[in-house]
C-alpha cells in the first residue's frame, strides 16, 4: 500500500511539471510576491510595464530602498516564456554609474548583487544557475537578511526543479525555519511564497519524509 501511494504521488508531481510549457510553473514563475508591495508605486509601475527603466534602475542602486522592496520589483518586473532583457539594461546601468566598461563585482553593493542576479534569473528561468553567483556574494555581504536568503533559495529551488525534490524543498524550508534571519519581508509576501511551495509539496509529502 505504501510503496503504491508513493508511486501515486510521484505520478502527479510529474503530471505537474508535464502540465507546464518550459519550466512555467516553478519556483521562479509561480511566487509573484511583489503582490504583497502594490502599494508601492515605483513596484506598482514595474508590474504594469515589465521592462526595467532608468528610474527603476536609480531606484534599485538607491540605499534609501530596502532590500524586500528591491527584490519585490525584480519580482514584479516577472518572467516571459521567450526571456527578456532587463538584466542586460541593468548592467547597462551599472556600466554607466560605475565608469566601467567591464562591469567589476567588487564595486557593487550587496543589493545591486542581488537585484543583478535575481534579474539574470526571471529574464531565462530555464537557465537559473547564471544567478546563483551573484546571490552567494550578496548573502555574504548581508548572511542575516531573510530577503537575500528567500531569494537565493528560490534560484536554488528552480536550479533542483524536476530533479532532486529533497533539496528543492529544503532550499527555501531552511530559510523560513532559520530564526537567526532578520524578518525583512512582509509577512504577506512570505505566505504567497511559500503557498505555492506547499501545493508542489503537499503532493510529494511521502518522498519529504526522507529528506
Amino acid at each position: 500500500m505504501k510503496k503504491q501511494s508513493l508511486i501515486s504521488t510521484l505520478t502527479i508531481v510529474v503530471a505537474i511539471c508535464l502540465s507546464q510549457p518550459a519550466r512555467a510553473d516553478s519556483p521562479i514563475t509561480s511566487t509573484p510576491f511583489h503582490e504583497a508591495y502594490g502599494d508601492i508605486e515605483m513596484i506598482a509601475l514595474a508590474a504594469r510595464s515589465g521592462q526595467l527603466d532608468l528610474e527603476m534602475a536609480e531606484w534599485l542602486s538607491s540605499d534609501e530602498v530596502p532590500l524586500d522592496q528591491k527584490a519585490a520589483l525584480v519580482n514584479a518586473l516577472s518572467w516571459d516564456i521567450d526571456g527578456k532583457d532587463n538584466a542586460q539594461r541593468y548592467r547597462g546601468y551599472l556600466a554607466l554609474k560605475y565608469g566601467r566598461d567591464t562591469l567589476d563585482l567588487q564595486l557593487l553593493s550587496a543589493g545591486e548583487l542581488m537585484v543583478l542576479g535575481y534579474l539574470s534569473v526571471m529574464d531565462n528561468y530555464r537557465e537559473p544557475e547564471r544567478g546563483i553567483a551573484y546571490l552567494t556574494a550578496a548573502q555574504g555581504r548581508e548572511p542575516r537578511s531573510y530577503t537575500m536568503a528567500i531569494v537565493r533559495g528560490l534560484i536554488l529551488a528552480q536550479m533542483q526543479f524536476g530533479g532532486d525534490w529533497c533539496a528543492l524543498w529544503t532550499s527555501v524550508a531552511e530559510v523560513e525555519l532559520d530564526r537567526s534571519l532578520v524578518r525583512d519581508l512582509r509577512p504577506q509576501a512570505r505566505h504567497i511564497i511559500f503557498d505555492y511551495m506547499h501545493l508542489i509539496f503537499d503532493y510529494m509529502h511521502l518522498y519529504r519524509q526522507y529528506c
